[in-house]
């Protein structure tokens, strides 16, 4: 039994195998999964992760328990997570659980007797959105995650899909890291990877983006900040540049900059859908 709680589950070769299968596979439908039955565990709001391993599952013949509002389940009446995780796992085949806890996984884990994927645990991980995350950029850099200069903006602190994505571009050759927030929004000093540099002014690394990462501030884990990017600031980038967001966008990125070839944030959706359908049948069917 495999679960994918952080991206230190995932090695080189297991992401290239569900890019590869993502890539491959992505237009396909199929029976694959028929008979197997995913819960969706929401803690949390989600509108792109909870749909997108719905689709996955019934797209591949699977069928799927959605609770993506826990206050219609017995945990309004004080059932702890692990009874949640011991019940629910004599029902499914598999589990993807977000919890508002950082941390939360590993104790669905210790107690889960089928595969626990992390949708999200506080301000911990989010690997599978370093699945799409990391195919979007090798897409549109030429299959490679090398010799990229990335810069990251926004609620820093908060992140988990920064911290993840981090995770995981550190483990290639010749990568920068800029990250751009106020003081108090800044990466945990402990998930600053080697050559990065941190920095409270977007102007000041415009010119040494190859990836732009945006994300919103996170007004449910305490931020207390606002921000928009202007049109003119993100017309600056290289013509080569992209620009990604994990989304819910707020008021980040103007929507004038939708069309821009350069804007990756929808594609990323796309991306997530295809990876999500590939883990599945990796993780499920034991692959």
């Amino acid at each position: 039994m495999q679960h994918l709680l952080s991206v230190d589950d995932m090695s080189e070769d297991f992401i290239l195998e569900v890019w590869t299968n993502a890539l491959k596979n992505k237009d396909s439908i199929s029976n694959s999964l028929s008979g197997k039955i995913l819960t969706n565990l929401f803690y949390e709001a989600s509108t792109r992760t909870s749909s997108s391993f719905f689709s996955a599952m019934t797209r591949k013949g699977g069928s799927v328990i959605p609770i993506n509002n826990v206050k219609f389940s017995s945990v309004t009446k004080g059932e702890t997570l692990e009874d949640t995780i011991i019940a629910m796992s004599t029902l499914s085949d598999c589990i993807v659980l977000r919890h508002p806890e950082t941390g939360s996984v590993f104790k669905a884990a210790n107690v889960s007797s089928v595969p626990i994927i992390n949708a999200g645990d506080g301000e911990g991980e989010h690997p599978t959105q370093t699945l799409l995350d990391g195919l979007t950029i090798y897409s549109n850099n030429n299959k490679s995650l090398d010799n990229l200069r990335i810069t990251f903006i926004g609620d820093l602190k908060n992140g988990r899909t920064v911290k993840s994505l981090v995770k995981l571009l550190s483990r290639y050759r010749n990568n920068s890291f800029n990250f751009v927030s106020p003081k108090n929004l800044r990466i945990p000093e402990d998930s600053l990877p080697k050559n990065s540099r941190e920095f409270e002014r977007f102007d000041d690394v415009i010119s040494d983006t190859d990836v732009l990462y945006v994300t919103r501030v996170q007004k449910e884990r305490g931020s207390d900040h606002n921000y928009s990017l202007r049109n003119d600031q993100l017309q600056s980038l290289g013509k080569d540049s992209i620009v990604m967001h994990p989304l819910p966008r707020v008021n980040e990125i103007p929507r004038e900059f939708d069309n821009d070839k350069r804007a990756k944030y929808f594609e990323q959706m796309k991306y997530g859908l295809w990876c999500r359908i590939s883990l599945l049948e990796k993780i499920i069917l034991n692959n």
